[in-house]
């Protein structure tokens, strides 16, 4: 089925694409968020440089593309490596990503209904989605004009409905807690005061930055493996400003209340612009791509009344910016399928121009799971 599902999915890309499987370690450990960094397989070359088992495939396409800049849809299929608390260490994907494609509406309702015809070929037809929209929370979250640490932070935490809640709360405490920077360490200058709280509060990132580096190095500590300097210093400086700062019961409800929304698909578009007519939230562009993707799935032949908006909805990497989706069938435990859209990865791995970016991925293991053809 690995093949199969490949070439079913390369017949609507113009190129397929053959990953190494032994990567470059980098890439993932400062682009692929948290969770996926514990769970990398990391090696050292001989040259010293660090390597790692493919993780994933939506890192080393985008690398790709970026030798290759005409839009591209690519199609790829074979074994990622993440590690796990229990079972295999191993898992077969197959997936599409569409690179370049400045249509981001059709190009998010094409992506959607290739990745259900490509597990309806697997047979599995009666398949649930549940569709997210980071773009729209952002919306709420710029409109809140919120202090930028805050913001970034609640933008971060997008995906993680419990720890976003938590952070909410926190919020609309008042956080000075004495812990404001890593722990609670205390004494580290001989005056009482954490140099790294200080530089967190000031605010000051490229100090900050550069003290934690100086302080991993005596330590003996690697800067690629785990968190990086700059995301410690990005942290410290995030719960810095948490400390300092009260979030007002009013606009803490608006970010309940958005979160909260959870409606069919086709409903989803009226109940958006109810609540922005309540709130006073301008969604602007953002809602009128929600409509149109909404609209080009119909014209894809998509059965929308399968499918639920759920505000709270991400997934666990860092670089997704709009349209989240999960597949799944019912009497599964995990979803089938996944994907979203990506728009800052291409330039967060440095390309000079901005790439709009989607695709999915299917995990043959869980079709297998759900009772589908593998």
């Amino acid at each position: 089925m690995l093949e199969h599902l490949t070439s079913f999915l390369a017949a609507r890309c113009s190129q397929t694409v053959d990953i190494p499987i032994l990567q470059p370690a980098d890439p993932f450990l400062e682009s692929a968020g948290e969770d996926l960094r514990r769970r990398i397989f990391l090696t050292e070359t001989i040259d010293g440089s660090q390597q790692c088992l493919r993780p994933e495939f939506t890192i080393p396409i985008c690398l790709h593309h970026a030798r290759n800049r005409p839009p591209a849809r690519y199609a790829y299929g074979g074994t990622v490596f993440r590690q796990t608390r229990e079972g295999a260490a191993e898992f077969e994907q197959v997936g599409l990503e569409d690179l370049g494609n400045a249509d981001a509406a059709r190009a998010d309702a094409d992506a959607l209904a290739d990745a259900l015809d490509a597990l309806a070929e697997c047979g599995l037809t009666l398949v649930d989605v549940t569709l997210g929209d980071q773009a729209l929370f952002n919306v709420v979250v710029e409109n809140l004009a919120l202090p930028r640490a805050i913001a970034a932070r609640l933008v971060r935490n997008f995906g993680n409905p419990a720890q976003l809640k938590g952070l909410i709360e926190q919020l609309t405490r008042n956080g000075d807690n004495g812990d404001v920077a890593n722990g609670g360490h205390q004494g580290e200058d001989g005056a009482g005061h954490n140099t790294i709280e200080k530089m967190a509060l000031a605010q000051d990132a490229v100090g900050l930055v550069a003290h934690i580096e100086e302080k991993m190095a005596a330590a003996g500590l690697s800067s690629k493996v785990g968190r990086s300097p700059e995301d410690i210093a990005r942290r410290a400086i995030a719960k810095a400003a948490e400390g300092q700062f009260q979030l007002e019961a009013s606009r803490a409800e608006i970010l309940r209340g958005f979160l909260d929304l959870v409606s069919p698909l086709d409903f989803a578009t009226a109940g958006l612009k109810e609540f922005a007519k309540a709130t006073g939230i301008d969604f602007a562009d953002a809602l009128a791509a929600f409509e149109e993707r909404s609209a080009h799935l119909s014209v894809r032949g998509v059965n929308v009344a399968r499918m639920v908006y759920r505000a709270s909805f991400g997934r666990n990497l860092e670089y997704y910016t709009g349209m989240l989706f999960e597949a799944s069938v019912a009497g599964a435990e995990r979803a089938v399928a996944g994907g979203g859209r990506y728009d800052s990865l291409c330039t967060l791995l440095g390309s000079e121009v901005p790439v709009p970016a989607v695709g999915f991925s299917i995990s043959l293991d869980r079709v297998a799971e759900a009772g589908g053809k593998t």
